[in-house]
């Protein structure tokens, strides 16, 4: 794998001090745009919200390498009225092991889905077990226990000496942070035993560290690692929810406590090794946390997480193909020509605001580019998500307008040309991300059901 600075394009041009620079593999752009060309012509993205397409679409423009389609019931395009014109059409999900959506979508069309077997999924993304990948391949994790579902009346046999408090997991994933929860003493983590009794458990030691996600991609030949972000959990005014993932921003080794970020990266590339040895290919997700500088593995999201469209447009900045297009080669190819480029991260960021209650809502902002004045978000000029200006925001829909939504649910996602919350376990949003929430949120008020 070769090492190459990044040079020309947004990445000279970003003005960042020279500090915010960061590793990040890839496939330089115009040579994946030609691999993309000689192997599909069109890419049909499954998702409920387009916004990650929306964030690789700039390297897919105009008479350049295969189409890009996103599909969803949040934008004017559900795909049926496309009218499939190519023989050589593939799909990609978001999370194509959420359920049969995706799956049936795409034999319906007689298309391909770009995505792991099923059975591997679910094994990488059990929260159980996946401490086997973790083992295999050296990565450290929190202390942790094994909860049986049944005979479990006493909490305390399940807390060891010298834990002050424990996080309490189910093993499914896609659970928006309703799977995980904090116990803070005996009692507590009793309560958490009893309220999903019947179920195995993964009791582990809390750690008061910073949480960060690295995306990567498991290709036949290689794992590709890319950008690393600051993961916000458990927000105040975004979330009720402890565990609930409420954005990202990107990061730099300079962020981080010294080697934290390597550290990071090759903890991701050897979890997708031990993918690629059980048959992964494809994009996933790795969450951590950092204990001073040293990362300890929470869990695999075998899949695209939400903070891809950042990912996405730190590539764009380092002159490399998208991780979408990745994906559709890693899955289409024995082999990719992969390199690390240093190259500067861009100062990206994005919030997650989630229901605070069950509900019906009122209106929820249109998806689209908004400027604010004042104190109100108001609609302004398209922009993607790699040259959004200060002072603007791209807001995407995670739902419809008048749909009845329990607390926790995501609603909208806000992201922005800038850092959104200071870096600690407990961010607090900045200035202007909190301006920007308020602003948003006044437009989805409805009544509490």
């Amino acid at each position: 794998m070769r090492i190459s600075q990044a040079t020309g394009g947004a990445a000279a041009e970003s003005g960042l001090p020279p500090q915010r620079l960061a590793k990040i593999d890839g496939i330089r752009l115009d040579q994946g745009i030609a691999m993309l060309e000689a192997a599909v012509d069109e890419i049909y993205w499954l998702d409920r919200s387009p916004f990650l397409a929306a964030s690789a679409r700039p390297s897919f423009r105009a008479g350049r390498g295969p189409q890009l389609h996103a599909c969803s019931p949040l934008s004017n395009t559900d795909g049926d009225g496309l009218g499939i014109r190519a023989a050589r059409a593939v799909c990609v999900a978001f999370a194509p092991e959420h359920g049969p959506v995706a799956r049936e979508w795409a034999a319906a069309r007689a298309l391909p889905l770009l995505a792991p077997d099923p059975a591997m999924s679910a094994f990488a993304a059990d929260k159980l077990d996946v401490l086997a990948v973790f083992a295999a391949a050296g990565i450290e994790a929190p202390e942790f226990v094994r909860v049986p579902p049944n005979g479990r009346a006493d909490a305390t046999k399940y807390w060891r000496d010298g834990w002050e408090a424990v996080v309490v997991q189910r093993r499914e994933n896609n659970l928006i942070g309703r799977g995980t929860r904090l116990a803070r003493d005996h009692a507590e983590l009793q309560e958490c035993l009893d309220a999903w009794a019947g179920r195995e458990l993964r009791v582990g030691r809390y750690v008061d560290g910073l949480p960060v996600t690295v995306t990567a991609c498991v290709a036949g030949n290689t794992t590709i690692v890319s950008a690393v972000s600051h993961q916000l959990v458990g927000v105040p005014g975004l979330t009720t929810v402890w565990g609930a993932h409420c954005g990202n921003q990107l990061v730099a080794p300079t962020d981080l406590p010294d080697g934290a970020y390597d550290a990071i990266r090759t903890a991701a590339a050897r979890a997708g090794d031990q993918l690629r040895r059980r048959g992964y290919r494809g994009v996933f997700g790795m969450d951590l946390v950092l204990e001073r500088n040293r990362p300890l593995a929470i869990e695999i999201n075998p899949r695209f997480q939400t903070v891809v469209s950042l990912v996405h447009a730190a590539e764009q900045s380092a002159d490399l193909l998208p991780s979408l297009g990745l994906h559709v080669l890693a899955c289409l190819l024995p082999e990719l020509p992969v390199q690390t480029v240093v190259a500067s991260v861009p100062p990206l960021g994005q919030l997650v605001v989630h229901a605070d209650r069950k509900r019906q809502l009122g209106a929820l902002p249109e998806s689209g580019t908004y400027a604010r004045h004042r104190d109100i978000a108001m609609r302004g000029e398209s922009r993607c998500l790699a040259d959004l200006p200060v002072e603007h925001a791209l807001v995407w829909a995670q739902t419809q307008p008048g749909t009845t939504v329990d607390e926790g649910d995501e609603l909208i996602l806000i992201q922005l040309a800038e850092f959104v919350a200071t870096l600690q376990v407990a961010p607090r949003l900045t200035a202007a991300a909190s301006d920007w929430v308020t602003a948003l949120s006044a437009c989805f008020e409805g009544p509490s059901c």
